[in-house]
Order: structure tokens, then sequence, then C-alpha cells
């Protein structure tokens, strides 16, 4: 075993983690959040102020914030860009990532969707920001069907990619089509990765466990009252 990954029993950060470590072939075994926080998260040597925890066995210790995890992974495993400016955008997709989640549940739920701000969000910021990706992509010879975001290569930037997007979509499929509109190159990009093998055993098994379940509680059943199963609306 390699690693202890604890989160919640839902996919939102913690499937971050784990399609890197699947794709890398990494040991890993899952632990509920609340072996650690928020009792213990204090007395780690690397507190965090909430899950995903990960333990390195290698190394000995506890790292915290799901960007900070990938990025420890993928120097690990080879997956950052060797060029300065795409190990940059590397870091700056990830958190772009991270942000999306933040906005996507209206800030930890700071307040719950209506019909008039999840519009304006949907059609707004969340539409500019896969614009953005599919830009950064096509920037950097993403074609339908060949390359990565960041070049011929893949990095822990499209393995990000692929979890924001791809559960994103499959807990809510009536956004598949706001993806192919804003970002055909990513949409692509996205199937692509999850039809990895390593990273396509683990999405089935774990998917079979999960549902279409995202992020859980009431900011989980306000963004549903806005995307309805089966609704395109």
């Amino acid at each position: 075993m390699d690693y202890r990954l604890y989160y919640w029993d839902l996919p939102f950060r913690g499937v971050f983690i784990e399609m890197l470590l699947a794709d890398v072939g990494a040991g890993y075994s899952n632990h509920d959040a609340s072996g650690i926080y928020p009792e213990r998260s204090l007395k780690l040597h690397n507190p965090g102020m909430a899950p995903p925890y990960l333990y390195d066995y290698k190394c000995k210790k506890y790292f915290a914030q799901m960007p900070a995890i990938l990025m420890h992974l993928a120097r690990d495993y080879d997956y950052l860009p060797t060029r300065a400016e795409l190990h940059t955008l590397a870091l700056k997709t990830i958190l772009d990532c991270n942000d999306i989640l933040l906005e996507i549940t209206n800030y930890h739920g700071v307040k719950m969707w209506d019909k008039n701000s999840w519009e304006e969000f949907r059609h707004g910021r969340l539409a500019e920001w896969m614009q953005i990706f599919e830009h950064t992509g096509r920037e950097h010879g993403v074609k339908i069907g060949d390359g990565y975001l960041l070049g011929p290569t893949i990095s822990v930037a499209d393995i990000a990619i692929a979890a924001l997007f791809g559960t994103l979509l499959y807990a809510f499929p009536a956004l598949r089509q706001d993806l192919q509109d804003n970002a055909p190159h990513i949409a692509h990009l996205v199937d692509k990765i999850e039809a990895r093998d390593s990273i396509k055993a683990m999405l089935e098994k774990r998917r079979a466990h999960w549902g279409r379940n995202y992020c859980g509680g009431q900011i989980e059943k306000s963004l549903r009252k806005m995307l309805p199963e089966g609704s395109g609306d």
C-alpha cells in the first residue's frame, strides 16, 4: 500500500486524487474523513482545514488541500510538464478546477441556488470557465482524437480537467451539452481520459457505489432542483 486517502463517501474533490492514483497504478485505501476531521486535523504535522487528506507511506506524512495533493503526486510520478511555463499552467489548471468547485457549490453553500442566480452562473461564469480550458487546449495543440491539454503528453492537468467535468456531467447529464457547445475539444478530452484502462476500471467501481451523487447535503439538493434528472433545461 502506498497511500491512504481520507475523504467523504462522495466523488467531489476526492475523485481528482483517485483518478491520478489509478492512472499511475499506485496502491491506496479509502478512509472516511471523520477518521481525521475535525478532531485530529490540527494534530497533523501538515494540518489542513478540511478533507481530502492523503497519507504518503514513503515519507510518512499527511498532505491536505486537493491542489497541493495533486502537485505532490504529479511530481512523484512525472505527471508535470518539464517546461517552466507549462508547469505553471498545470498548476493554474488545477487551481481553476478548484475555483469552479467553489463556485458551483455557491461558495460552500453560503446561499442555495435559485433559478435566476443559477442561470446567470451556468450561462455566464461556468460557460466562460469552459471556454478558458478550450482556449488553453487549442493553444497547445489539442485536437479531437489527438493531444492533451498542454501538449502531446498526458499531465496532471488532464486528470484534473477530466475529474472536474467528467464527475459533473455524470452527476448532472444536462450539462453535457453545455460543455460540448462551449468546449468541444475539452469534452472529447474528458471522454479520452475517462476511457484510459485504469481510470475506467476505477470509475466503474466507484460510480457503482456512489451512483450519481456529487457533493452531498443541501448544496447538492439545491443543484438538483436547478438540473432535474433527464432535463436539458
